[in-house]
């Protein structure tokens, strides 16, 4: 890996179907620049299956972006891509990533640099210091990639109940990581990452997922203990109802209009199963591999997934208990996490509960208070905590 060059960013926006791209620009171009060499490049994208709408919104948008370049004289290297005709199959927002973070990489890897990669999106805004924080970050952590810290844009709380709830569920889920003293609660969101760009290209770039692309992408670092939080500046992403992705927070804000929905998240119960295991793991390393007391869905789960040779295998090849913690943590990572979760909702009744319900009981057991009635200044409580909890790593 080359030294690090922190002052070097390049910015990868991809747009799809997008009215409103220019409000982003207008925020990135209120940032404050410095003596920093910033590029932002925006991929207007699209496929032949796209329907005439859409189409028409993406040519609309890349004339509107050109036109807003050309105006603009700031300090900072906008460029507008265009690509309507992706391969049917990939096209999606993995794709529009990959595109751009592939483009990003080669122009840093021919200028013999070691760039910041950063990815967001074609309907968020900015903090002003958002590229001094990033900066800042890389230059003085040791970390090659981080999550940057987010909050949907809420102008009223009694209208946009469905994405306080989906953010009330992003967070939780991670604060409930934390309370486990899981090493990989780390949020994952499209619009907040950045990444080294040599530790991109070695680790393959970005992949053409239609959704979940971010979610696989950055724990390719997490994984491997090479992503903190940038927790300086903040990231605000829409709120906006949106069919563009299979799931994530344009389909689940869907769900409010089309059912009356109330978002449902993991049930706190199935944490608190899952965290004598977490606990016993010392044990393991110490003496044998011990099953013996947990829930009987969590020992299924240990079972299917052959956990007792696995964790016999990493004693075997280890010379150190921080060692032997690094490798569990690399068999029961995140994705190990999720699956348990969905294998004792669906074989074992640990059922999804409300997220009000769950975040009730994180103020009531995790921190001995009584929950705030209102559903927005709960969000506002746990945002302060994660952000608090970010500044940890």
């Amino acid at each position: 890996m080359g030294k690090k060059n922190p002052y070097q960013i390049k910015v990868c926006i991809p747009a799809f179907g997008e009215p409103a791209i220019t409000a982003t620009l207008g925020s990135l171009a209120a940032s404050d620049v410095g003596d920093l060499d910033l590029e932002v490049l925006i991929l207007v994208n699209g496929s032949s299956k796209d329907s005439e709408e859409v189409q028409a919104l993406n040519k609309a948008s890349y004339s509107e972006v050109e036109k807003w370049i050309q105006s603009y004289n700031g300090g900072i290297n906008f460029q507008v891509l265009k690509d309507l005709d992706l391969p049917k199959k990939h096209a999606g927002v993995g794709l529009a990533r990959k595109v751009l973070g592939d483009k990003a990489a080669a122009d840093f890897t021919s200028k013999n640099i070691n760039g910041v990669i950063v990815y967001l999106d074609a309907d968020c805004e900015v903090k002003e210091n958002y590229f001094q924080a990033i900066s800042a970050f890389f230059e003085h952590s040791t970390f090659n990639a981080a999550a940057i810290h987010f909050e949907h844009k809420i102008y009223d709380a009694e209208k946009q109940r469905d994405i306080i709830e989906y953010e009330l569920h992003l967070r939780y889920y991670i604060l409930m990581q934390r309370y486990l003293n899981l090493p990989f609660a780390i949020h994952t969101v499209g619009s907040s990452m950045a990444v080294m760009s040599d530790v991109y290209t070695a680790k393959g770039g970005m992949n053409k997922r239609k959704a979940g692309e971010d979610f696989y992408f950055m724990h390719k670092f997490i994984k491997d203990g090479e992503c903190g939080n940038i927790h300086a500046t903040t990231v605000y992403p829409s709120g906006r109802i949106s069919e563009r992705v299979p799931f994530g927070t344009g389909r689940a804000m869907l769900k409010y209009e089309e059912e009356g929905f109330e978002w449902q998240t993991y049930n706190p119960e199935a944490f608190l199963i899952l965290k004598p295991f977490l606990e016993r793991k010392v044990s393991f390393y110490e003496s044998d591999v011990d099953f013996s007391g947990f829930h009987e869905g969590l020992i299924a789960y240990l079972v299917s997934i052959n956990a007792k040779e696995k964790i016999a295998l990493i004693k075997e090849n280890v010379a150190s208990l921080d060692a032997f913690e690094k490798r569990f943590f690399q068999f029961f990572d995140a994705f190990q996490l999720m699956k348990y979760l969905h294998f004792l909702r669906d074989e074992y009744g640990v059922n999804d509960v409300p997220i009000s319900e769950g975040v009730t009981w994180y103020f009531e057991e995790v921190l001995n208070q009584k929950k705030p009635y209102d559903l927005n200044e709960a969000l506002l409580t746990i945002r302060e905590i994660d952000n608090y909890e970010n500044q940890k790593t």
